[in-house]
């Protein structure tokens, strides 16, 4: 039961932030259980934001207009990070972005920011999860040779 409660805290945390999961899992779980937990939570969040970022951007958005009424301004478009992200999409568009996504700019920014400028939302969901499962062998490979 206890290690039951420890991989849904982990897929959880996965859900919310990738190196959040990945930390726990270090701490709590063998490398393979942490893999695979990892990888189901990360999975789990990745369709959530492809297949409802749309829905939900716009209803953060609708909900921030009623709450604060005329006085809501829309939010710049060009930014620091708004000119980070382009170059990104530029220098590489898909594939550099799902690489990224899971340690450098999150699975939530990393699918929101694919979705802008790639319509087949099989193939952003696909390069993600090759890259969060890329990333899980790097690391918990790296604990089992680090213990061994």
């Amino acid at each position: 039961m206890e290690l039951i409660l420890k991989i849904l805290a982990v897929v959880g945390l996965s859900c919310v932030k990738y190196l959040l999961g990945v930390s726990m899992a270090a701490v709590v779980l063998t490398p393979i259980e942490g893999f695979i937990s990892v990888l189901i939570g990360s999975s789990i969040s990745v369709f959530i934001y492809v297949y409802g970022g749309k829905a939900l951007t716009q209803y953060f958005i609708r909900r921030k207009k009623l709450k604060l009424g005329d006085a809501y301004i829309s939010p710049k478009t060009f930014t620091k990070k708004n000119r980070f992200l382009v170059k990104i999409r530029k220098s590489g568009g898909l594939p550099l972005v799902a690489f990224l996504s899971p340690v450098a700019i999150s699975l939530t920014v990393g699918c929101l920011l694919a979705i802008t400028f790639v319509k087949d939302k099989k193939q952003i969901v696909a390069y993600m999860i090759m890259s969060i499962f890329i990333w899980s062998i790097a690391i918990f490979g790296g604990l089992i040779s680090y213990f061994k």
